[in-house]
């Protein structure tokens, strides 16, 4: 099979679509329809499969926000692929089509407990993001979702499982998928800033689409960056202000109900001096007051900063009690990076005083300890989430082995760097003692690897090679 970065960067014009995906489904699960025509396809369908090149989407009625996305998602990314535009219809089909069932599974219920034949809705364990999705004998299909995620997830593994091809799209007869997440937190770090090689000159379309397929594959949480960093503080390529362009991509993943995370480093060489933490305040404010969303803010200890334990967790305090004026939920985490032994050991004590302010701990490169030594030096109150560095091939936290000398002498640091067997085998032995991970990344050469971690956070177990089908399947085509 063909391997290739999901989103070709050409320059300028990089466009960076995790190729077009559509993203939303959800758990409670499946239901058999009971209305209209009941007749099956005819078993004729080239390639043994339903043929819904014809179908209609239908919905309750009363769906949120996030889970209308998912369905204009599930349709727009049908239609690229094929021109084919399915129909929307809210409670009921057309007599004679074949449908694609798509809501909470709790909506579901009540949608086909109306007809006369009654409910055939299977509710599956109350786990959050869970979802179905199932062929039935009538020829339809459903997805079905425990909550707004469920539905976006189980959408999103629809349009993994079908065959698409112009004029035409087809689902294998016996899917049955039931799926509930092993790791609750699946995540990438997007950063719009000039150090990365794409994302500074794409605009919100471009990110829109980039995060849309990311969620197609189970992607749960965006992590965004401040307009100051420890990069240039414009690109010739920005075609937008750094923090107009936050608020916007904060805005575009809020609109599928995804999580948004903020990297906020303490860059500033003095917070002992009252001024600068005065001004720091102020200019965390500002971004706090302008994002419509923040569920987290992590600020890493190093890499970059470089500010004593105390020092450090005593400005976190206070930039905690400002973040809860705009976001009284929003979650504050540190990490240890780049503490030689002696500030180690001082971030463990302050840690083991449980601060109430504090959410949890970020393991993430240039940590002294290793993570299971991480672990056992926390209080278990505090939660662990990996920060793991998938996008650099050498100088960094995974390194190329073995790799020629010519290669990583002319490919260099951030080339197309699919290693998907590799982070398999990374991701099943440092992932079990956190509760999940958002990537550190610095553009789109890393596609595939952010993939296999997204689809490894539902399923660790999952074959690598089946993972790299439905990518290929879903980016590049069925026959590509």
């Amino acid at each position: 099979m063909k391997i290739m970065s999901l989103s070709k960067s050409d320059g300028l014009k990089s466009r960076g679509r995790l190729s077009r995906w559509a993203g939303v489904a959800v758990l409670w699960v499946a239901c058999e329809l009971a209305y209209g025509s009941r007749e099956a396809l005819s078993d004729s369908a080239p390639d043994g499969l339903l043929d819904l090149t014809t179908a209609q989407v239908v919905v309750p009625e009363d769906l949120t926000g996030p889970e209308k996305k998912a369905v204009e998602l599930l349709v727009t990314e049908v239609e690229k692929r094929t021109q084919v535009r399915w129909q929307v219809r809210p409670l009921k089909r057309d007599a004679g089509k074949s449908a694609i069932l798509v809501g909470r599974g709790s909506a579901l219920e009540k949608l086909t407990s109306a007809t006369p034949t009654g409910s055939a809705v299977e509710i599956l364990p109350a786990h959050p993001e869970s979802y179905e999705v199932r062929t039935l004998p009538n020829g339809s299909a459903v997805v079905a979702g425990r909550d707004e995620r469920g539905v976006l997830f189980g959408v999103g593994r629809l349009l993994r499982e079908l065959r698409m091809e112009r004029g035409r799209v087809g689902l294998p007869r016996n899917v049955h998928v039931s799926a509930t997440p092993r790791f609750p937190l699946r995540g990438h770090q997007l950063g719009y800033r000039p150090k990365t090689n794409s994302y500074d000159a794409w605009d919100l379309p471009q990110w829109e689409q980039y995060i849309r397929d990311l969620a197609v594959f189970g992607t749960n949480a965006i992590e965004l960056l401040p307009p100051r960093t420890d990069d240039d503080l414009d690109s010739p390529h920005f075609p937008r202000p750094p923090l107009e362009m936050m608020v916007g991509m904060a805005k575009i993943v809020d609109q599928y109900g995804l999580d948004v995370w903020i990297w906020n480093p303490a860059l500033d060489a003095d917070y002992t001096d009252p001024r600068v933490v005065k001004q720091s305040l102020e200019e965390w404010s500002r971004i706090f007051q302008a994002l419509p969303r923040i569920d987290a803010v992590f600020v890493p200890g190093g890499d970059p900063g470089h500010t004593r334990p105390k020092v450090l967790m005593e400005l976190l305090e206070k930039e905690t009690e400002l973040l809860h004026r705009y976001h009284p939920k929003a979650q504050m985490w540190v990490s240890a990076q780049g503490f030689d032994k002696t500030w180690l050991d001082e971030f463990y004590a302050l840690v083991r005083q449980e601060p109430a302010w504090l959410s949890g701990i970020v393991y993430g490169p240039h940590t002294r300890d290793d993570l299971h030594t991480t672990r056992a030096a926390i209080p278990s109150r505090y939660p662990i989430r990996h920060y793991p560095d998938i996008t650099h091939t050498r100088e960094c936290q995974f390194p190329v082995p073995n790799w020629d000398l010519a290669f990583a002498s002319t490919e260099g640091r951030e080339p197309i760097n699919p290693r998907p067997t590799e982070y398999a085998t990374i991701f099943r032995a440092m992932q079990p003692e956190t509760i999940g991970f958002i990537t550190y990344s610095e553009g789109c050469n890393d596609d595939v690897n952010k993939i296999v971690w997204t689809a490894l956070g539902w399923d660790p177990d999952m074959d690598v090679v089946e993972i790299l089908r439905q990518y290929g399947r879903y980016f590049v085509g069925d026959r590509g």
